[in-house]
């Protein structure tokens, strides 16, 4: 049995024509104009030949990583983590099951001192998120693993922090974002070698 060919390209441009309307509907709800767009007005007046287009969307950017690092502030404290305990059980479960490492390496990842991640460690174990175990290949060493107090917490943690991040984007149709996404993408490229950079920045041992 043949496949029904002007079936299937209707439906493609039903589909194509649902995505249009939604996007549409979704410019809809966005203002013409906003308060950046009048900040810009008064930047470009002051500034001549600047370059208008290329300052919105660098202030866009930054606006929008402010208000997703509030909504992770907001998420911790909702579930009274914060971002260095927050860091640590992340670390912990990149490295995969059953989730554990020597301390040693685990302070090398979070570019701490032995003093600064001595006292997180004291802190989080008192706190019941994490527990230290003898390395049975370092008589010296210590292995660090996360309790299930300390998995459950930060399961919660991002999992609500994701479903605040979903909802902020939600403002824009799934096409939308994965143009979006793409577009991201394509801008990052201007820093290649971002993550060296970040690896490379100083750290604040709030611990110490």
């Amino acid at each position: 049995m043949k496949p029904d060919v002007k079936r299937f390209d209707v439906n493609i441009l039903d589909i194509e024509e649902s995505t249009r309307e939604t996007d549409r509907a979704m410019a809809a709800k966005a203002p013409a104009r906003d308060q950046v767009d009048e900040m810009l007005d008064v930047w470009a007046r002051e500034i001549p030949g600047l370059d208008r287009l290329t300052e919105g969307i660098i202030e866009r950017i930054q606006i929008l990583a402010w208000n997703f690092n509030q909504v992770l502030d907001e998420t911790l404290v909702e579930y009274d983590l914060d971002r260095r305990e927050f860091h640590l059980l992340g670390k912990l479960r990149k490295y995969g099951p059953p989730y554990r490492t020597s301390a040693g390496r685990l302070a090398a990842d979070l570019r701490l001192s032995s003093g600064a991640m001595t006292n997180r460690l004291d802190r989080m174990e008192r706190a019941g998120l994490i527990r230290r175990l003898p390395d049975p290949h370092d008589r010296r060493g210590t292995i660090v693993e996360p309790t299930d107090l300390g998995l459950s917490m930060w399961d919660k943690t991002v999992g609500a922090s994701a479903r605040r991040e979903a909802a902020a984007t939600g403002v824009l149709s799934d096409d939308a974002r994965e143009r979006l996404h793409d577009l991201l993408r394509d801008l990052m490229v201007a820093f290649p070698d971002w993550r060296q950079k970040k690896h490379a920045q100083p750290v604040v041992e709030l611990d110490e």
